[in-house]
């Protein structure tokens, strides 16, 4: 992760006013831990939800507070573990913070958009993701709260786009 930093600006994130200090550009990125626990564990929780969900099919026993209990756990688990999915392509990505907006490189493939298009921001705090969609309601970005830099991420949609999480 690298950072730089110039001393002379008039709009400031809440994080480099608190570090003295103004964004030239962050690059920012998900560990390499969170990247092999993306790429192993969410495929084996999808198949771990969904199998919790036919559970009183599995095992032919249709009593209601079994089809209770099976799409409780199995639902909640399949939820999370969609919104961790949505994460997988951009896990690799390099995502760069400017003055003008937020550019994601996932290998060859860059995409750049500036702060005043970027349009909602969905925060699904039981899984830990932030999506991002631009103008268009297209998602461009989703990352887990375990990006490196993350409050950084926040702060900056909170000043540069005036979007809330």
């Amino acid at each position: 992760m690298a950072f730089s930093f110039r001393l002379a600006s008039t709009t400031k994130p809440r994080v480099l006013r608190a570090l003295g200090a103004t964004m030239e550009e962050f690059k920012l990125n998900h560990p390499y831990w969170v990247r092999i626990i993306g790429w192993v564990f969410l495929p084996i929780m999808l198949g771990v939800s969904i199998w919790c969900l036919f559970l009183p099919v599995w095992y032919q026993r249709y009593e209601f507070l079994l089809f209770l209990s099976a799409a409780f756990l199995g639902g909640g688990c399949l939820y999370m573990t969609v919104h961790g999915l949505k994460t997988l392509p951009f896990m690799n990505a390099v995502i760069t913070l400017s003055d003008k907006g937020i550019s994601v490189k996932n290998g060859s493939k860059c995409t750049s958009v500036q702060w005043s298009s970027i349009l909602k921001v969905r925060h699904v705090e039981s899984a830990q993701i932030l999506h991002l969609y631009d103008s268009q309601g297209n998602r461009f970005l989703s990352v887990t709260e375990y990006l490196k830099g993350f409050s950084i991420l926040v702060d900056c949609l909170n000043d540069k786009s005036g979007l809330e999480l």
